[in-house]
């Protein structure tokens, strides 16, 4: 890119930021005090505790119900007794036949 088209590019630049609207920044309309934005503040502060406690209730049952055992866990342990009987049958089988 030469010199041209950097100071170009600068100055287009330089143009955007001055036509920067001022309704993006933040500033207090005129017709509302700063009581009225507290109590806003408050009232969606309330709101937000709420659906958090409401949140963490969740979360807590869902771990308690991941805690228990399913159908896959029962099924895999009486797999596994019954895979440990047989090697000891197995086993039991072998020495008596020496």
């Amino acid at each position: 890119m030469n010199a041209i088209g950097k100071g170009l590019l600068v100055m287009i630049f330089w143009a955007c930021l001055a036509m920067w609207p001022n309704a993006l920044f933040a500033e207090t309309p005129a017709g509302e005090g700063c009581e009225e934005i507290i109590t806003l503040l408050k009232e969606q502060n309330g709101k937000l505790s709420g659906d958090l406690r409401r949140i963490h209730r969740e979360i807590a049952a869902l771990r308690a119900d991941l805690d228990k055992p399913g159908l896959d866990d029962i099924f895999s342990g009486l797999g596994y007794i019954l895979g440990l009987f047989g090697m000891a049958a197995f086993v039991a089988s072998r020495r008596r036949k020496e």
